[in-house]
Formats: structure tokens, sequence, C-alpha cells
């Protein structure tokens, strides 16, 4: 009997940490009405929508997970709002992961993402390996196995990246056809192996053109003109090799309203093929392993033709023809200006307070995943605090820490302008970053501010990034009283 053709479908699941740094709610979105937030909109939309996926065929209704049949990401600070906020949901995909490790040989669906969705070559080293780590972390803590592969934010790949997820011991990324050379041309997704002295990794190649027909095009109004699409596209290549398609999760009923339905819908036709194989990327490795080689020579992305420079200068990609970007690279060096005060404080002070700072903050995720006194007294008997009194000033690090990770999320820079939604989280999580590095040393408010100054929206009603740095906490200020 011939070998069958296999087919990968990847959600990637984000949202940006829009929850107040200091109250943990978030505040009214106007544009998300008629629900609160954007977060509760896509709630409804799209997450709870892929868990209980309704077909129709005649008078029946037929509801499925959509989970248990995706390769998938959920990242972290969307996890953790699901885990509060949205639980059918987050009890979905978890439940998914547990079914496909059973189906799949203990290779389940879901796998890791770099924990702020941060453009992983622009960070420092120091950083990339946090991200990285606290990725691993937060989904060891949420799915009870370690990830064996990862999404790299906006497919944002170098050299020096793809060696910091291989010393991490993960075993896979996913990148287009286009982000760097690959050793056969094709649509099969591979895998590739990359590897750097005595590191190994394998590269999941997603096809661009039907991926951004789902994404961008018509193909998931109708899940039978999807199925049929993939079906014959994966004909067309050798026996036992895979097609990978990858988009944005929201894209499943957010920015295609029926596309959860539609989705369902093409999974159930292609569950009925003879010679084709729903599987994920961890059990088609596990199976096939690498059939080629890559190798990256410059920095890339999926979502900006001049590698990744739509998040940190003018590059020309926007929505706006009449917009400049001139702003992005002010405001990234002030963010990281903020990164770094609250690194060097990091280091300074967290010595004192554990025998193994950097373990320990590789670990902290642990802690916002769960911070009940239970997961505390595990944490610290594993990283032995020098002085029990430190415990609270050590927890106290790590927030500074992650906010000002926060605050380089990619949402930032990607739009127009940072005057939106997503540029005013960055500004939010750096305040808090500030306030709480403030507690250890002088403030550097007053030079962020300073910087701030040069960074200039395109509204006129906004003005500089000062203006609405101030505005923000402002507003903070009063929610908390």
């Amino acid at each position: 009997m011939t070998e069958p053709r296999y087919i990968i479908l990847h959600g990637h699941f984000y949202q940006p940490p829009r929850e107040s740094p200091w109250t943990g709610i978030i505040a009214h979105e106007t544009s998300a009405a008629p629900f609160a937030n954007w977060n509760e909109r896509i709630l409804s939309e799209c997450y709870n929508a892929n868990a209980q996926a309704q077909i129709m065929e005649g008078t029946v209704v037929y509801i499925r997970n959509n989970y248990e049949s995706l390769n998938f990401n959920f990242g972290p600070t969307l996890a953790a709002w699901l885990q509060s906020h949205g639980k059918s949901a987050y009890r979905a995909l978890r439940r998914a992961d547990e079914l496909s490790r059973q189906k799949r040989d203990g290779h389940g669906n879901a796998i890791a993402q770099a924990y702020s969705h941060s453009i992983l070559p622009l960070l420092e080293a120091r950083d990339r390996e946090l991200q990285i780590a606290w990725g691993m972390e937060d989904f060891s803590a949420r799915f009870g196995r370690p990830p064996e592969g990862i999404w790299l934010p906006e497919c944002a790949v170098d050299r020096d990246t793809l060696r910091t997820v291989a010393e991490a011991g993960l075993r896979f990324v996913m990148l287009g056809g286009d982000q760097g050379h690959f050793s056969r041309p094709g649509r099969d997704a591979g895998p590739f192996l990359w590897e750097e002295g005595n590191l190994r990794l394998a590269v999941f190649r997603f096809d661009r053109l039907l991926s951004g027909s789902i994404a961008f095009g018509e193909m998931l109004s109708d899940g039978t003109r999807l199925a049929t699409a993939l079906i014959d596209t994966v004909r067309a290549l050798a026996p036992g090799q895979a097609l990978l398609v990858a988009t944005d999760g929201e894209t499943f009923g957010h920015h295609k309203r029926t596309g959860a339905a539609e989705l369902a819908r093409a999974i159930k036709m292609l569950e009925q093929q003879d010679d084709v194989v729903l599987t994920n990327c961890s059990q088609y490795l596990a199976v096939r392993g690498c059939t080629g080689h890559f190798e990256s020579d410059a920095p890339t992305s999926w979502s900006c033709v001049h590698g990744i420079e739509r998040w940190r200068s003018n590059c020309g990609c926007r929505i706006d023809s009449s917009t400049n970007q001139e702003w992005r690279r002010p405001l990234r060096a002030t963010m990281d200006f903020v990164r770094n005060h609250c690194d060097a404080l990091y280091d300074r002070f967290a010595a004192g307070c554990v025998n193994d700072p950097w373990a320990a903050l590789k670990a902290a995720p642990r802690l916002f995943v769960d911070p009940s006194p239970a997961v505390q007294e595990e944490f610290f008997a594993a990283h032995r605090p020098k002085d029990e009194n430190r415990r609270e000033q050590l927890v106290r690090l790590f927030e500074m820490e992650r906010a000002a990770q926060a605050a380089l999320t990619s949402c930032a820079w990607f739009f127009d302008d940072f005057g939106g939604l997503e540029g005013r989280i960055a500004l939010r999580w750096a305040a808090r970053a500030i306030e709480l590095a403030s507690e250890l040393a002088p403030s550097i408010e007053s030079e962020v501010l300073q910087q701030l100054r040069a960074v200039r929206s395109n509204r006129r009603e906004i003005g500089d990034a000062a203006t609405l740095y101030l505005s923000i906490k402002t507003r903070e200020a009063r929610g908390r009283v």
C-alpha cells in the first residue's frame, strides 16, 4: 500500500498583555463594542468558537473541539488571561493536547511560544535566552510536559535565535519558505536540519501561498473548498511528505467570522480521506526525521519584507501610506533603555536574595502561572533563598523583569502609530517596570520622558509619547483609587 501524505494545520493564538499591571483589569476598549474589550470579543468569536465548533449536516449538528486537530500555540499572556476569564476555552485546549498525546504516540498538538512576543533577533543574548526559557517554563506549567517545539514571534529569526532555541533543548521551529535557504525547492514541510557545531534543530517549512490564502483570501469562506485545496496540494507531493500551513489562530472566527465552523468542516473532510493523514509537527518529526538542510544568513520574519525592520525603523511596512514610522526607532531605544536598567538592577539585587539568580529568574513563570503559597514553597525549596525575608523582594524583582519584557511586545511597533491600543500597552508596562525599579535605585523616569519626547505621533491629538505616557499613568492612578 502506498504511504499516505500528511497535512499539518498550525494556529498561532496570541494577544498582548492588555490588563493593567497594577490591577490586573483590562480597561474598557470602546473599539471592541459590543464587548468590554478585545480579549472578550475574540474569546467569543474565536477561542470559544473553536472549542465548540458547530457543523450542521441536514438536521444534525456536530460539535467538535478544533484544537484536537490543530498544531497550535497559545501565547503565555493570552493563556494567562484565558485561565481566569476564558476557562471553557482554556480547558478545551489543554484537553486537546492531552487527547492528541494519547492518539499520536505521546506527541501533543501544543507547542510553546517565546514569552512576551518580542522580536527575538532584536534582543540581547541574555533576554533572548530568557524569553525562550520563560516560554518553555510557562508551557510546562500549563500542559504538564516539556515542549518539543516553539513558535518564534512573527517568525522572526536569525542565526543567534536558532542557536538559542537549540541550546534550550527544543526540537523544532516553523518558518516560511522564503525565510532562508532550504536544500530543495517545493511546498513540502520537510523538516529541514539546521546545524551549527554540536547543535541541531529541525525547521518546518510552511506553505506561504496556502497560508496567505487562508488568512487574507476567501479560502476559509467554505470548509469544503479549503479541504479540497489542501488535499489537491498535498497529493502533488511525494508519498510520505507533509504539507504545513500556518496562520494566526484568530483567523478562525475573528478575522473570518465563520472561520471556526468552516475549519471544523474542512477537518472533518480531511479525516475522511484514506490517503491523507492529519497530524502534528512533533509526531511527524518523530516518525520521519529531517529530510534536508536549512541555512539562515540574514534576519527574516513572516510579516516584513525588509527582514525585521518593521520593529525598529521606518522601513515602509505600514497600512496607511500617508503615515510615517520614524517613531519606531526612538521608541525601541527607550524601551531597550528601560529593560537594560531593570536587567542591571535584577543582577545587582537578586544576588543577595538567592544562590543562583539567573536560574531563579528563568523559572519565575511558575509563580506567574500559579502564585499560590504551595507553589511558592515548592519554588523556594528548589531555589533556596539566602534569607527567608528576601522572598518578597525576589518576587518583586521578578515582576519588574516581567514588566520590562512586556514593554517590548512586538505589537507596539507593528502598526502605523504607537498611539493605538498596542503602543499604549508597551508604555503602560514600561511605567510599571520603572515604578518597581525605583524601589531599588533612583528613578529613571525623567530620562525616559526626555527620550519619549522625541517619539512623535502621526496623530495630532497625541503629540509625543511622553505626553501619552503621562496620561496613561494618570488614568491608571485614578483607576486604583
